[in-house]
């Protein structure tokens, strides 16, 4: 008698026990019913496997087109973010100025202070910042910075000032002194601007300032012009020293680099409006350069200050 039977394997193995016999042939019926089994299997196995593949191909095709818009969603928002800093940059920058004090030999004629750039008698004893403040040519700085020429004895103390015209042209200027307030560090310097359109600031209000936002200074550190420094606001009330000895109150704190030559310039935030003007910053001693800790003078004081400084010459408080 023959027997059909299957292994442990998944191959299908034919198992005879007994010779055959003439008189009984093998069944048909049982043969096929084995060789159908077997191939069930293996189809149920590439059936499998076809599934798994297509669900992995579905996936990936799923995810990925995600993440590549994602990532260039954030391309796109960088790219934002850097356009409007070069903008922000670009409006801001012309209403900035650039100040050179310049004393005169001994013995100079009292030309104009343009024919002094490259006059060998000159020697330039420091630089700062401003920015304008009105259409008729008033400067706004530091008292530190014309400090010089406001206590000037002999005759010899200069002011010039390089600024650009509404159109962007450059143009160098004798700066006069308007009015002066130590205690506040703030001065006012006029230029002639006859037949010049000038461009000023645009004016905020560091009442609403918060610890974290983001903030810029402009000016021009050692000499390099228009310079822009990035930040945030990293304090709030502080209280720094003034040239009259006294203390300035409410200062502002920022990590944006403040160094020399950034004295006087504005302080803006991300509108373009000034917040403050760049005042001082610590340093380790003997490095002279910035820690990253500065202070700028709070806009609302320079509000309420400068108006009286340009109609009496000094301010409220020091009228009587």
């Amino acid at each position: 008698m023959v027997a059909l039977g299957l292994s442990s394997s998944p191959h299908c193995v034919l198992i005879r026990p007994n010779p055959p016999q003439p008189q009984a042939p093998p069944s048909t019926s049982s043969s096929n019913s084995s060789n159908t089994h077997c191939l069930t299997r293996r189809k149920a196995f590439a059936f499998t496997a076809s599934v798994v593949s297509s669900y992995i191909l579905d996936l990936y095709q799923t995810s990925s087109p995600n993440s590549s818009a994602a990532a260039l969603q954030v391309d796109d928002e960088l790219q934002q973010e850097e356009d409007r800093l070069v903008q922000l940059f670009q409006e801001a920058s012309p209403s900035v100025v650039y100040i050179k004090d310049i004393e005169l030999a001994k013995g100079s004629k009292d030309t104009a202070v343009i024919e002094l750039a490259d006059d060998e008698n000159a020697k330039v004893e420091g630089t700062g910042s401003g920015f304008i403040w009105d259409k008729f040519g008033h400067i706004v700085t530091n008292y530190h910075v014309v400090a010089k020429l406001a206590t000037d004895q002999s005759g010899r103390q200069r002011c010039k000032v390089f600024l650009a015209d509404a159109k962007g042209n450059s143009i160098a200027k004798e700066g006069k002194i308007i009015g002066v307030d130590p205690a506040n560090d703030l001065a006012v310097l006029k230029v002639d601007v006859e037949g010049i359109e000038l461009k000023p600031v645009l004016l905020g209000s560091s009442r609403g300032l918060r610890v974290g936002q983001s903030c810029f200074a402009i000016g021009n550190p050692y000499g390099f012009e228009n310079t822009l420094t990035t930040g945030v606001i990293s304090g709030l009330g502080r209280e720094i020293p003034s040239p009259s000895g006294g203390a300035i109150r409410g200062a502002i704190q920022t990590d944006a680099a403040i160094n020399a030559g950034n004295s006087g310039g504005p302080l803006i935030d991300s509108d373009g409006h000034v917040v403050g003007v760049n005042t001082a910053t610590f340093t380790r001693k003997g490095s002279g350069m910035s820690s990253g800790v500065n202070f700028a003078i709070p806009v609302d004081t320079v509000v309420r200050t400068i108006p009286y400084l340009i109609v009496y010459g000094t301010a409220y408080k020091d009228r009587y």
